[in-house]
């Protein structure tokens, strides 16, 4: 029986081809026919270690194509977040701005009540009275510039924090595409394949 041959009828082709010629000698043509049988089993070894290599490729590629979609996501959704503090800083140094205007017309005011206490004797309690009320009212403001303060710090962290992470998923990200396994793919995913093996 032939090695490798898969069934009857190749068997019967291949000895058929492989007819030794009638005045050669018998051994010579049983030794090309051995070695022949021996280089298509080698050959078709060498071809379902070719399709096992493909099949990991291929799984590879996937895992690689899934964890750079997420990364991917990832970095919209930081970029998105980023974009939405950025809108908020800007709004809360409005309102930083309108309270400190008004704190610097609270403090006009009260430098324009002194001046008139300095020039109507006559009206210093009403003066005085008025003046503690835009003393409270400005105290009030500084509590709400410090309060204002406080948050704008607590936000100004938050955003180093995203910018950091963001680096750190545009590092991985680059890693990913540093990395061996996906130089080593690149050709694999320019290769247009048959239909058949899609």
């Amino acid at each position: 029986m032939v090695v490798g041959i898969r069934n009857e009828t190749e068997q019967a082709d291949i000895a058929l081809t492989l007819e030794p010629p009638a005045d050669g000698p018998q051994s010579e043509w049983q030794a090309e026919v051995i070695g022949l049988e021996l280089s298509l089993a080698k050959a078709r070894r060498e071809i379902e270690a070719l399709k096992s290599a493909r099949e990991t490729n291929r799984a590879r590629d996937a895992r690689a194509e899934v964890s750079i979609t997420a990364a991917l996501a990832r970095v919209e959704a930081l970029q998105e977040e980023k974009i939405a503090l950025t809108a908020e800083v800007v709004k809360l140094r409005g309102q930083l701005a309108a309270s400190e205007s008004a704190q610097t017309s609270e403090q006009a005011k009260v430098k324009v009540l002194q001046e008139e206490k300095a020039a109507l004797a006559a009206e210093v309690a009403e003066l005085r009275g008025r003046l503690r009320t835009s003393e409270g009212a400005l105290a009030s403001e500084r509590g709400k510039v410090k309060a204002l303060q406080k948050e704008k710090t607590a936000l100004s962290g938050q955003t180093a924090k995203l910018r950091q992470d963001l680096a750190a998923s545009e590092r991985k990200l680059k890693a990913v595409y540093k990395s061996t396994s996906w130089r080593i793919t690149r050709p694999l995913r320019s290769v247009k394949l048959p239909p058949i093996w899609k």
